[in-house]
């Protein structure tokens, strides 16, 4: 006698042996024992979750002779042994995917208004698969589901319901059939070994649970496959060879050199993975597969469950905060788009898909900008937690100094100049004093010691700052600024690198918010801080310089600034200038001061130029 597989084996033959589909097992029985039984029904979900088998039971259950209270079939009748067997000439089984013809459609439609068999209640017609019916053979079949004889019931199958004509849906009762839980799997699969009389290992029977994802079918056949392969009982061992996949050491130590930036040492990893026999495809799927438990487990924080053992638990959990959730986003996003492209008809090698996917997932710079300032935030901001909960020495008391003048800029202090009458040349002058005795001279004092040093700005503040002004700026200018990035800082000035194809759309609107990116630097980095563009395609946000040209010895000179730029550009701190009333030195003698600036030509206001 020919071997059965153990999915026919032991099929279902009763509504409670069907596992994971109560919500459509108890509603079938109940309307099989109200006699409140539709016309049409409509099982859509995943392959192996019961959807033939439920659409079988139910036809028992419409025709047995011997049906229990409770609306289940005896499953001894002869109609439920016809039925069982395959032999009961009132249960009609089309594949629609292979007859998915208008003739075949038509046979369907003319014997349904054909009478019954001597002992059948109903005739059921099963269409499996019916979202691949052709469109003329789909709206053949809506007229009789509109009008379906009394003693006919359709059952429809599918796995893409979405592709189902919504006409066809509104005329039927649509049940969603679900995936198998990794318990209810072991569960049905524990069953099976006790009725073949194996003895299996609980490791063993989850390794088969989590390769089969969810179906019943696909792990029942893994179960075949592990029971050829093994002669004795089943072992976690053996079993994990079979179905694990790339082994879970292989797969952290990747992942960990993505997360230290180790592009060599993901690779080397790599290598011995699929030397091993593995297939690039499976290896990139069991990639993703860690990937996404390390996001849950410490995204989740402990709260939403992962389906693995405490030890590799522990490692993905240390592996998550050592990447942070912004990089996991970005690992899993880039390892999908790897498995797509893998499975292209067109793709390249698989091997060097995944490779390539993995030196880009170790380099932080190469991606895209704003989620890599991220990032980079997520890393400083868990760096800075432990510093900032160590002791520290009391710090001494400040010294007194005299309050310093507020910081105006070049451009408010012109318009006040503006602003102020002049005095006319014969204007009377204040009385002179009445002469008194000499004032007494004042004792010689020392110097006051200057302050601090200013420490020199840190790149990585300065990014910090950027990502938290960035969602504050209107829409029009965020969009136009958002691709910049600090490259570097000189001194109190910040370089910002833009990609030459839209910094000529960046240029205006930083100048237009100059004011306000400047007082939020100046509010986040508690100094004064000026800033300019550099047009640069090659971004490097690991403190050094980027990837661009050595300058020249010497400079080419630019275009001079005008006077608005320089009033948008540059702060100058004026609150040490002597008052206006005293003789102010000009605007160009203040230049001269604190910028060191050379005068070329002075035109005057008036020259029209």
């Amino acid at each position: 006698m020919a071997y059965e597989s153990l999915y026919r084996k032991y099929r279902p033959q009763r509504f409670d042996e069907l596992v994971g589909q109560e919500h459509v097992t108890t509603a079938l029985r109940n309307a099989v024992r109200n006699e409140r039984v539709g016309h049409a029904y409509l099982f859509s979900g995943p392959r192996g979750t019961g959807k033939t088998t439920t659409a079988r039971v139910l036809a028992k259950a419409l025709n047995c002779t011997n049906r229990g209270a409770e609306g289940e079939p005896c499953g001894e009748c002869e109609n439920c042994s016809a039925i069982a067997a395959g032999t009961f000439l009132d249960l009609f089984e089309l594949d629609a995917a292979s007859n998915r013809g208008i003739d075949n459609i038509r046979d369907v439609i003319e014997s349904s208004t054909l009478g019954m068999g001597a002992g059948a209640k109903t005739k059921v017609y099963v269409l499996d698969e019916v979202h691949m019916l052709t469109d003329p053979a789909a709206n053949a079949l809506l007229k009789t589901l509109e009008e379906t004889p009394g003693h006919v019931v359709f059952v429809l199958a599918t796995t893409n319901p979405e592709k189902v004509l919504p006409t066809i849906r509104s005329r039927t009762q649509h049940f969603e059939f679900t995936l198998l839980s990794i318990e209810q799997l072991i569960t049905r699969l524990a069953d099976l070994c006790a009725r073949e009389g194996v003895e299996a290992d609980a490791d063993a029977l989850a390794v088969i649970a989590a390769a089969g994802a969810g179906s019943a079918r696909d792990a029942e056949s893994l179960l075949d496959q592990a029971l050829a392969h093994e002669t004795g009982a089943l072992e976690a061992e053996a079993v994990a060879a079979l179905f694990g996949g790339a082994p879970f050491p292989l797969r952290a130590r990747i992942l960990e050199s993505i997360a230290g930036e180790d592009a060599p040492g993901a690779l080397v990893a790599l290598g011995e993975l699929l030397e091993a026999g593995h297939d690039p495809r499976r290896a990139a799927e069991d990639l993703l597969g860690s990937a996404r438990d390390s996001f849950l487990l410490t995204a989740g924080a402990g709260r939403v469950r992962v389906d693995a053992p405490e030890d590799e638990q522990e490692r993905l959990r240390g592996l998550g905060q050592a990447l942070g959730n912004a990089a996991l986003v970005r690992v899993i996003e880039t390892l999908g788009q790897a498995i797509t492209d893998m499975r292209g008809t067109e793709a390249a090698d698989p091997r060097l898909v995944l490779e390539v996917a993995l030196v880009r997932l170790s380099r932080r710079d190469a991606g895209p900008p704003l989620q890599t300032v991220i990032e980079r935030i997520e890393r400083l901001e868990r760096g800075i937690g432990p510093a900032a909960a160590a002791p520290t020495a009391p710090a001494a008391p400040p010294a007194a100094s005299t309050p310093r003048a507020p910081r105006r800029t070049l451009g408010a202090v012109r318009s006040q100049q503006a602003a102020e009458p002049t005095a006319p040349a014969d204007a009377p002058s204040d009385p002179a004093p009445e002469p008194g005795p000499p004032p007494e001279p004042a004792p010689p004092t020392e110097p006051a010691a200057s302050s601090e040093p200013t420490p020199p700005l840190d790149l990585d503040d300065v990014i910090v700052a950027w990502g938290s002004i960035l969602p504050g700026l209107p829409v029009a200018t965020r969009t136009a600024v958002q691709n910049a990035q600090p490259l570097r800082v000189d001194g109190d000035i910040v370089i910002f690198g833009v990609p030459s194809a839209v910094i000529e759309a960046a240029r205006p609107r930083f100048k237009k918010e100059a004011d306000t990116i400047r007082d939020a630097l100046a509010r986040d980095l508690g100094r004064t801080v000026r800033f300019k563009l550099e047009s640069t395609d090659a971004f490097s946000l690991g403190g050094g310089s980027p990837a661009s040209p050595a300058p020249s010895a010497e400079p080419e000179p630019g275009p001079l600034p005008t006077d608005d730029e320089m009033a948008d550009m540059v702060d100058i701190d004026l609150s040490s200038a002597p008052d206006a009333s005293a003789g102010a030195p000009s605007s160009v003698t203040r230049l001269q001061q604190q910028l060191g600036a050379t005068v070329v030509e002075e035109l005057s206001r008036d020259a029209g130029t």
